[in-house]
């Protein structure tokens, strides 16, 4: 893992991706500060994208906002609306990353169905379609999300932590008092796997490599408060260093009255991180 770099070590992003870009079928701009990579993944079905808000600045880290809604659902409000509210401070020097998924976005590979290969489909071909955007250099990538978003961005950060830098998430649903929700039931496909992607479980089996480092802001309290007691209680018994915080309440949705704290809480985690190796390939573990 390395600190964060100085605004002269990464490039600005190219107009449009490269052709040899993996899994992108053509790049669109629909704004000066807005590029849309059309994906063609074996990992969904198809018609995904990854929407990507550039920085004025040269790009010094990547924030995936992971969705809540499948394809381009807004019934929650849409991530990037909400980043384009954020103070200046607070955007500066980050590209944004919004990829679709044509499920539920619970970030879980499905046990059968090849073309429900959540993570597999952010790992293997999200994140190397945004760093070849970028030209090949690779600044810190790091997880935004809330709700399942949340619980997703905490089980990558779990099963990838060499590929991911830091999670900040609120009002993250862990499902601490209450079974499955049946949409995770269905992209996971079985029980077996539902098992593999409990992210509590996936906390405690991967915590002596979170240890070193704090790389995890849990924000609430806004709908799932149960949850957010359960997640920093959890964190605190499996000694991984986290910052655990309550702001003001805000409304179960994208929203930049919880994005705010959110990614300042990121960046100050980010710029506190130690120097060290990172691994191009995202092998975690």
């Amino acid at each position: 893992m390395r600190s964060p770099s100085s605004a002269d070590d990464h490039l600005c992003p190219p107009d449009h991706a490269p052709p040899c870009a993996p899994g992108v079928t053509h790049v669109t701009a629909p704004s000066v500060d807005t590029r849309v990579l059309h994906l063609n993944s074996e990992f969904q079905k198809a018609g995904t994208r990854v929407t990507l808000l550039l920085p004025k600045q040269r790009v010094r880290r990547v924030v995936l906002a992971l969705p809540v809604e499948k394809n381009e659902g807004r019934k929650y409000g849409h991530s990037l609306d909400e980043v384009r509210r954020l103070p200046a401070p607070l955007r500066h020097g980050t590209l944004f990353a919004a990829p679709t998924f044509s499920e539920s976005p619970w970030l879980v590979n499905h046990a059968s169905r090849a073309d429900c290969r959540q993570e597999d489909h952010l790992v293997r071909l999200v994140v190397p379609a945004v760093v070849s955007f970028l030209g090949g250099v690779h600044p810190p990538l790091h997880l935004l999300g809330f709700s399942k978003g949340g619980f997703a961005a905490l089980n990558l950060l779990a099963r990838h932590p060499r590929l991911f830098t830091i999670a900040s998430v609120w009002d993250a649903s862990l499902l601490s008092d209450r079974p499955p929700h049946p949409q995770l039931v269905d992209v996971a496909g079985s029980a077996a796997r539902l098992g593999e992607y409990d992210v509590r479980q996936n906390l405690r089996r991967y915590a002596p490599v979170l240890r070193g480092s704090c790389r995890i802001a849990l924000g609430g309290v806004g709908t799932l408060e149960g949850d957010w007691t359960a997640g920093r209680q959890l964190l605190e018994e499996v000694g991984i260093l986290h910052r655990a915080y309550r702001d003001a309440p805000a409304e179960h949705r994208w929203s930049v009255a919880w994005l705010a704290p959110a990614m300042r809480h990121l960046l100050e985690l980010e710029a506190r991180l130690p120097a060290g190796p990172r691994d191009p390939a995202g092998r975690g573990r």
